[in-house]
């Protein structure tokens, strides 16, 4: 793939990230969990797709006992694991059985640390719930990507912000590698700081046309009284 121009990269994809962690996640249906992690300061890249069951290559169609999980790259030094996995389960409802298997609420950790911390974030939301918990602790194995046509899936639904990001981005690769992508999925679904927003706008690699384009998707849900929880 040939590089692009600098010139034309955002700005938010410019910044050099060291030293990242992976988190992987299951809270239902993926495409509003990307969103969501999307639009949180500290994370720098999302993708979706399925862990956990015990067959190879699952897709989307034949996911078998696969659940389906968001995994995210975030910089610690912004956003630490234990605070993502607060912002978990306050986004969705860890108490009640899946109505599908691959809807199951997990968390897939990748090292001894990361599994001390769950575990003591879920005995604190048990605390507070006064409630077992349903969410499964699995020890990371595999992580299988979804299909292209379900990575940033919210992004995919406004085709002005959609076309202009994948023309910088024609890749489907670097397109989802990108922060700056990850982060417009989760603020065109009116996800996120309003503040944050504001100030990132520039960095995101829109003309200013689209960005007032992605401002309106994201003032009108903040308008409508839009909570989002999954």
């Amino acid at each position: 793939m040939k590089p692009l121009p600098e010139t034309k990269i955002p700005a938010m994809d410019q910044v050099l990230y060291p030293n990242l962690q992976t988190a992987t996640l299951a809270m239902g249906c993926f495409w509003g969990a990307e969103a969501y992690f999307g639009a949180v300061g500290g994370v720098v890249r999302t993708r979706v797709g399925f862990a956990g069951g015990t067959t190879e290559n699952p897709t989307y169609r034949t996911l078998a006992d696969h659940i389906e999980v968001v995994q995210l790259e975030f910089n610690p030094k912004e956003v630490t694991y234990g605070q993502l996995l607060e912002r978990f389960f306050n986004q969705h409802t860890p108490t009640k059985e899946p109505r599908k298997r691959q809807y199951t609420s997990a968390i897939f950790f990748h090292n001894p640390e990361q599994e001390e911390v769950a575990r003591q974030v879920i005995k604190e939301a048990e605390g507070r719930l006064q409630e077992k918990l349903k969410t499964e602790m699995h020890s990371y194995k595999a992580f299988y990507l979804a299909e292209e046509r379900h990575q940033k899936w919210k992004l995919r639904r406004v085709p002005e912000v959609l076309q202009e990001l994948q023309k910088i981005y024609p890749d489907p690769e670097a397109f989802n590698n990108s922060p700056a992508v990850a982060r417009v999925n989760g603020y065109v679904a009116g996800i996120g700081e309003k503040e944050r927003f504001m100030e990132e706008m520039g960095s995101l690699g829109l003309s200013y046309p689209v960005q007032q384009v992605l401002l309106a998707h994201f003032l009108a849900q903040e308008l409508g009284g839009f909570s989002f929880k999954l």
